[in-house]
Formats: structure tokens, sequence, C-alpha cells
């Protein structure tokens, strides 16, 4: 595991390109939190309706159906790609917690993913065919999709089915990896926030601490 050193105020898309993600230090506030995400592009509702969606730690019973806190509750969530169930799904996520801030957010790049993989992984990936359960309608795609003349890359075992044999073959060795894998691990702080491109990264969240408190993860997604 490494943890994340905090840097300046601002980032670059081409840094985000060359990493997959960067801290950005002095946010304190959600007004200063869509400031960043707009110096990236426009800021889009979540499906839910929210411009700045606050997520909680909340029990199965508390949480919508087919979401990562109805499955795993207030336990880590898995390593995923947010709003993989999109026909494109969104580009950046700004990120900032408040509150009970002692729970991490983990951190995995597909290319560190492709590294550590055996030499018919990428094959396999390449090869694999998902079915997609979306809100509105569930479709067939591949992890790899194309926009704007850009590449990206989705995984949410929670929504994502193979329909072939290779997705079933990457699926049963993804298991293994995304637990096993190194990432990086974010602690959060007062004035932190976190930029990821959401077409190169995995995210996910770490274990509850003891007596949690009233944590707040702040979520921003931008196109």
């Amino acid at each position: 595991m490494s943890n994340v050193s905090e840097t300046s105020r601002k980032v670059r898309r081409s840094e985000l390109h060359t990493w997959g993600w960067r801290p950005v230090t002095g946010i304190t506030s959600q007004s200063e939190l869509l400031e960043l995400a707009r110096s990236l592009g426009r800021p889009v509702p979540s499906p839910t309706g929210e411009l700045v969606k606050e997520l909680t730690p909340r029990m199965s019973v508390d949480a919508r159906r087919s979401t990562l806190s109805h499955t795993y509750a207030k336990g880590p969530f898995p390593l995923h790609t947010d709003t993989a169930f999109w026909p494109v799904p969104s580009k950046y996520i700004v990120l900032r917690a408040r509150g009970d801030i002692r729970r991490t957010t983990t951190i995995l790049t597909f290319a560190d993913l492709f590294r550590e993989g055996t030499a018919d992984f990428y094959p396999s990936v390449e090869r694999s065919i998902w079915l997609m359960r979306a809100p509105s309608k569930s479709f067939y795609c591949s992890m790899r999709f194309q926009s704007g003349g850009e590449t990206g890359w989705r995984y949410d075992g929670q929504c994502m089915s193979p329909a072939n044999d290779a997705a079933a073959e990457v699926k049963k060795t993804l298991g293994s990896m995304l637990t096993h894998s190194r990432v990086n691990t974010i602690h959060w702080t007062g004035d932190l926030a976190v930029v990821i491109c959401n077409w190169e990264v995995l995210h996910g969240r770490g274990p509850s601490p003891p007596n949690e408190k009233d944590r707040v993860l702040e979520r921003i997604y931008v196109e």
C-alpha cells in the first residue's frame, strides 16, 4: 500500500492522463469543490438528481436496491468504475470527505491492473463481452469503449455479468486481482479533494474504522 501525499490546489488534464488521478489541497467547501469540478469540464447530476451527491455509509435496508450500499452495507466497497452502467461513463469524478474522515478510499489504475495480469489476461479483456444491467435499459458492452476519439475502460462487478467465455474468465481472474493488487490508499484530510479520471481508474471504499461517526463523501461527476 502507498499513501497519498498532497499536492497543489489545481490539477491539469495532462496530469490526469499521466497519473489517472490527482489529490488537490485547499478545498474546504462544496463551492470550492464545484469550482474545481468546473475547471475540468461540465458537472452533471448524479442518477438521483444532485449535482453534489452526499454519500454516507448506510445499512442495506436503508439503501436503494442494486447499489453497492445495498450489497455491502457499511463495509468496504470493491474497486469499480463509477457510472459504468451509463452508455459512456462519467469522464471525471471529484471527491471530498467531511465529518469522520478516517475511512480511506482506494485507487487502482487499469494500466497497473493490466501490468499485473498474465500474458493472456489483456487479450481476454479485449474479447470479453458483458451484459450491463442498467436502471433504465440493459445493454451489451465491452470493458473498453471509445468516445470523442479517446479510449476508456469500465468495470463494475455489481452491474456487469459475463456474456461470453472470455468475460467469464476475466471475471474469475479479476476476483483475485482486485483483492490482491497493490492499490493507492487515500487518507483524507480536512482540505483534501481528489480528482479521478473515471475512464482510467478504479476506486473503492476502505473498511469502517472503529466507532465510525457521521462520514460524508461529496461526489461530483464531470463530462
